[in-house]
C-alpha cells in the first residue's frame, strides 16, 4: 500500500516483483489516487522486460552497446552496425519472435547495397548482442542459425609494401604521421589498437606492451629495442583528455597547434595518408595493408606461422594461413638452388646424367 515519508507531502509506492524492487512517488497527496497510481505501476512492472525477459531487437542492440560496446575502441563501428540492423529489421520485433526467415530477409536486403563481408560483420554483431542479452539479462532467444546465413567472402588479398614503396611513402607523408605508420610496420597492430595505446600500457621494465584488440580482448606484445626507441621520441599532448594516449598528431587548424589523439576513424588524417600514397604512386594500398606487410615480412624472416599468428593476435593459426604464400616462395627459391645430382658446384643436368 502507498506510504508517505516525513519529508514529502506526496504518497509513494514501494513493492517487489520476482525479486526486483519498484519504487517512486505517486505524485499526489490524495490517498485514493495514490492507490490507483500504485496499482497502475504494478501492472506496468509485471509487463516490463526485466520481469518478462521479453525484449525487442532495439532494446537488445541498445543494451549490448551500453553494456559492452561503448567502452571499446570500436564503439563507433558498433553503433553504425546496430543502426544498419535496425534500418532493416523492425526495431519493435520481439527477440523471441525472430526467425531464420527474418534473418535471410535481412541478408538479402543488405547484400544488395554492401559487400558480403559487411553483411557478415553485421550478422556477427547481432549474434553477440543476442548472446549478451541471454547470458546477462535472461532474454528468451530463439535458436537462430546466424552462421549459416553468412555468405562466402572473397579471400582477403595480401598486399605487401615493397622497400622502395616504403621509402616513397615516408617521403610524401606528413611528418607527424610517420610514427603511426612506423609503429604499424613494427607491430602489425590494427589502427584502432594503435590509437587506443596509452602510456600506462608500456611496461619498460618487463619489455612488454598491452594491446587492446577487437571484442574487448587484450594481448601482451614484446617491446623491442627498435619499438622502445621510437616511443622515446614521441612528444606528449598537453591536453588533459589526450595526454594519456601514445599516438597524437599536430592539429594544424588550431592556433596553438595542439597535439590531439589520433582516432580509429582517422578522419582527415586518413585523407592525408591516401594523398601520400597517391603522390608516392603506390597503388592498391590501404592502412590495413601495413599489418599485412608486417606479417609477411615476419613470416619470411622466421618461417614460423604459429609465431606470426600470435604476434598479430589471431586466435586461430588457420586465419594466418593467408600469408603462407611467403613460405611457398621460400620453398620455391630453396628448390631452385638445390640438386640431388651435384657434388659441390651446380651443373646442368642432362638426359645423359640421368641414365
Amino acid at each position: 500500500m502507498p506510504y508517505r515519508s516525513k519529508n514529502s507531502r506526496f504518497w509513494h509506492y514501494d513493492f517487489q516483483i520476482r525479486g526486483r524492487r519498484f519504487h517512486g512517488s505517486c505524485g499526489t497527496d490524495d490517498y485514493e489516487e495514490a492507490k490507483a497510481v500504485e496499482a497502475a505501476e504494478r501492472v506496468k512492472a509485471r509487463g516490463s522486460s526485466d520481469i518478462t525477459k521479453k525484449f525487442t531487437i532495439s532494446q537488445a542492440i541498445g543494451t549490448y552497446w551500453a553494456d559492452v560496446c561503448q567502452h571499446q575502441s570500436s564503439a563507433r563501428t558498433a553503433l553504425s552496425q546496430g543502426a544498419m540492423i535496425l534500418s532493416v529489421i523492425d526495431p519493435e520485433l520481439r527477440i523471441e519472435n525472430m526467425t531464420n526467415a527474418e534473418i535471410m530477409k535481412f541478408v538479402a536486403k543488405r547484400r544488395a547495397v554492401v559487400s558480403n563481408a559487411t553483411v557478415n560483420r553485421q550478422l556477427q554483431f547481432l549474434g553477440r548482442a543476442l548472446r549478451h542479452m541471454h547470458r546477462v539479462h535472461g532474454a528468451i532467444v530463439p535458436d537462430l542459425d546466424l552462421k549459416r546465413a553468412e555468405t562466402a567472402e572473397p579471400e582477403e588479398r595480401v598486399r605487401e609494401l615493397s622497400p622502395d614503396e616504403q621509402k616513397r611513402l615516408f617521403k610524401h607523408l606528413r611528418t607527424d604521421l610517420h610514427p603511426l605508420v612506423q609503429f604499424a610496420l613494427m607491430t602489425g597492430a590494427r589502427l584502432s589498437t594503435i590509437c587506443e595505446l596509452r602510456w600506462r600500457d608500456i611496461d619498460h621494465d618487463n619489455r612488454r606492451m598491452t594491446f587492446r584488440l577487437k571484442f574487448a580482448k587484450t594481448m601482451r606484445f614484446p617491446l623491442s629495442r627498435e619499438i622502445a626507441a621510437l616511443l622515446s621520441t614521441l612528444p606528449k599532448s598537453k591536453l588533459p583528455e589526450d595526454r594519456r594516449f601514445v599516438f597524437t598528431y599536430e592539429d594544424q587548424r588550431s592556433k596553438d597547434r595542439h597535439r590531439r589523439k589520433i582516432t580509429a576513424s582517422g578522419g582527415g588524417l586518413m585523407e592525408d595518408f591516401r594523398d601520400a600514397l597517391e603522390l608516392a604512386e603506390i597503388e592498391d594500398f590501404r592502412f590495413h595493408d601495413l599489418r599485412h606487410t608486417f606479417a609477411t615480412r615476419m613470416l619470411r624472416e622466421t618461417g614460423n606461422l604459429k609465431l606470426v599468428s600470435r604476434l598479430i593476435g589471431h586466435s586461430k593459426v588457420e586465419t594466418t594461413a593467408r600469408y603462407a604464400h611467403v613460405l611457398d616462395d621460400d620453398m620455391a627459391n630453396a628448390l631452385e638452388g638445390f640438386s640431388s645430382f651435384r657434388n659441390g658446384k651446380s651443373r646442368t643436368i642432362s638426359r645423359r646424367n640421368l641414365k
